[in-house]
């Protein structure tokens, strides 16, 4: 049994975004997560979001359910 994990392509990760870039994060349950961009990883499949009105930073993975909402990142 193999224990390597495979890459997966950037298609299927987050776009690549520019540093303080307001983002509006939305799941299927109407959960959304607003701020600016904080920091991602290398491979794009992680980002940190500096969240609005001083409520710190949150975490997410691309695989968390959360998708950018249209005009967030233009």
């Amino acid at each position: 049994m193999s224990t390597t994990q495979t890459i997966r392509p950037h298609a299927e990760v987050w776009p690549e975004l520019p540093l303080h870039q307001e983002l509006v994060l939305q799941d299927t349950r109407g959960n959304r997560i607003v701020g600016t961009l904080d920091g991602m990883t290398e491979d794009r499949s992680t980002l940190w979001i500096q969240l609005s009105g001083g409520l710190g930073r949150q975490l997410v993975h691309h695989q968390d359910g959360y998708w950018l909402e249209p005009g967030s990142a233009s």
